[in-house]
């Protein structure tokens, strides 16, 4: 069974980059890690569906918080004006639609950045996502690898 997540980078990705867990890049989660039995070229198709016409976020950094099931993850909100709610409402129904069961969606959608290595997103720091990203969570390259399988330019055609 394949494990996805949909992410919008804060640094360029491209389709076939891969990355550690370790090394992951700077990225606000649009919707939560997810397994599937659909292939990549089906999940691709369907986000792809979801992002299209979709506008760049312009957001800024907002407040620090910490996350996780015990609260020991460093994270920046990021203060969007609600702006990625309707394209996450869009990705979670194109894929719900596919047969996706998303058993661990949460209803509490709260953009951030998770800080990591000296690596975060500041208060009052201005963030722009302009893309959506596919990521394989289980790459062939193993467990501790991640794989970009799509990457969609948001208010263009698809990169």
């Amino acid at each position: 069974m394949a494990r996805f997540v949909v992410v919008l980078p804060l640094v360029p990705l491209t389709a076939g980059d891969e990355f550690t867990v370790a090394d992951w890049p700077l990225h606000v989660t649009l919707v939560e890690p997810f397994q599937t039995e659909l292939s990549p070229a089906v999940v691709s198709e369907v986000v792809g569906r979801a992002a299209s016409g979709a506008e760049v976020v312009l957001a800024t950094g907002g407040e620090a918080a910490m996350f996780g099931r015990r609260r020991d993850v460093p994270v920046t909100l990021v203060e969007e004006g609600g702006a990625l709610t309707p394209l996450r409402d869009r990705a979670l129904a194109a894929l719900g639609d596919a047969g996706v069961d998303f058993g661990r969606v949460r209803p509490d959608f709260r953009p951030h950045v998770t800080r990591k290595h000296g690596r975060q997103v500041r208060p009052g720091e201005p963030v722009v996502l302009e893309t959506v990203a596919l990521v394989d969570m289980h790459p062939a390259a193993g467990s501790h690898h991640r794989s970009v399988v799509a990457v969609w330019r948001l208010g263009a055609a698809s990169v």
